[in-house]
């Protein structure tokens, strides 16, 4: 396929088109899935979470608690 061609006297450069799979042809594929591996990462999700509001609520209750030392040792 000709890469470089003249229209009109003016040179134009072609590029090769790529062109992605569509959801179509990827829904005719069957894929096993391990019901076990799906269950661990909503587990191991959950924990995350709960680690993550753990150390929000540490965080906060520790400003408020440095912000009324801070007010208690001005006055």
């Amino acid at each position: 396929m000709q890469k470089n061609f003249f229209h009109n006297s003016k040179s134009i450069e072609k590029s090769p088109v790529i062109r992605s799979i569509s959801n179509a042809q990827l829904t005719n594929k069957k894929i096993n899935v391990d019901i076990n591996k799906l269950l661990n990462r909503v587990k191991m999700d959950q924990l995350n979470e709960k680690k993550n509001k753990a150390i929000f609520f540490g965080i906060g209750i520790s400003l408020i608690s440095f912000m009324g030392i801070f007010l208690t040792i001005i006055k």
